[in-house]
């Protein structure tokens, strides 16, 4: 009512409400990050019920799907810097899909966020930690690998825990904390 009072005083209308293909598209795209198919559509434009209901049950489907998950798991396997390679330059591959694969079903179980933070950070220190718990911290193990010759080895153990140090920060509190490898204070 806020926002609609303060439209009206600045002489601004609405956009009338979409019509059902439209809206179908636009809540299917944001939350799956794919277009509905056919068969979406139409069984969306069959539903007798009214469009509050039919939407509705639509969000919930959507919500449930694991395509929901996979888009929402997105932003945070980029926060956790996850790649399937190893980003340096002898750039080989490397099996982190499991850790994906967890991030997606955490997402899709509804995972609440406080657990699926501690799994990540400590789930192999859990007691009577499960398979899937020790997987989860496969989050600490993103960070690029190098077998490169010449690597000095206590440089890159330094570098790889600045780095893991850096993504919790980013990742978990929102901060940067790259600002620490040089400076203690405030």
């Amino acid at each position: 009512r806020y926002i609609e009072a303060t439209l009206a005083r600045q002489g601004i209308v609405p956009a009338p409400p979409a019509d059902r293909a439209t809206w179908l598209r636009r809540v299917t795209l944001d939350l799956t990050g794919l277009p509905p198919t056919l068969e979406e559509l139409d069984a969306f434009h069959a539903d007798p019920s009214s469009d509050d209901v039919a939407c509705a049950t639509v969000v919930r489907r959507l919500l449930a799907s694991s395509a929901c998950a996979e888009r929402l798991a997105l932003d945070w396997l980029d926060a956790a810097r996850y790649a399937d390679t190893n980003g340096y330059s002898i750039d080989d591959h490397r099996e982190m899909w499991l850790y994906r694969d967890w991030v997606i079903a955490s997402f899709l179980e509804r995972q609440p966020f406080d657990r699926f933070l501690v799994e990540q950070l400590a789930g192999d220190l859990l007691p009577g930690s499960t398979e899937r718990q020790r997987l989860a911290t496969a989050f600490l193990r993103n960070s690029m690998n190098t077998h490169e010759g010449g690597t000095i080895p206590e440089e890159y153990r330094i570098a790889s825990i600045a780095d893991k140090i850096d993504t919790v920060g980013k990742s978990m509190l929102g901060l940067t904390l790259e600002c620490a490898r040089c400076h203690d204070h405030k």
